[in-house]
């Protein structure tokens, strides 16, 4: 069974993708370009075709980038909703964060919270501000932790 530790979850709170944006500026720079041509030189074929075929790429990236940002920000609440649930359950039980894992990137109803070596199922209520916790055991002992060591810059 995977598990995350509270830095790995705080970790995923911030994660940009600059290599996307970097492609972004340099077809805008392109298309400058090439626009300052397009005045330089008037509405030749070359320039115009180049013109509308880099407006096309701008347009299809806008697409990709307002899509991955709805979907980053809907990952990026739920990791800040795990985090303060973990944050709430160490300060109320007095755990160290440290020995906290959970099995889930999400808070939801029926994930396991694991407290050094003890296994916990947590529920919610309907609106997930109040919470119990359920003692289980696992059949297979064999756990995955993942770190905050183990998110790639």
């Amino acid at each position: 069974m995977d598990f995350y530790t509270v830095s790995y979850v705080e970790s995923q709170i911030v994660s940009g993708h600059t290599l996307g944006f970097v492609i972004f500026v340099v077809v805008l720079l392109a298309l400058l370009g090439v626009g300052i041509q397009v005045l330089r030189n008037g509405f030749t074929s070359r320039y115009r075709d180049l013109t509308v075929i880099l407006s096309l790429i701008i347009v299809f990236f806008l697409g990709l980038e307002y899509q991955e940002y709805g979907r980053m920000k809907n990952y990026s609440e739920d990791s800040s909703r795990m985090a303060q649930f973990l944050h709430s359950f160490s300060a109320d039980r007095g755990v160290d964060e440290g020995r906290l894992a959970v099995n889930s990137l999400k808070v939801r109803n029926g994930m396991i919270l694991k407290v050094s070596d003890a296994y916990y199922e947590v529920q919610f209520n309907p609106e997930f501000t109040t919470y119990t916790i359920t003692r289980v055991y696992t059949v297979s002992p064999t756990d995955r932790i993942h770190d905050k060591a183990d998110v790639l810059p």
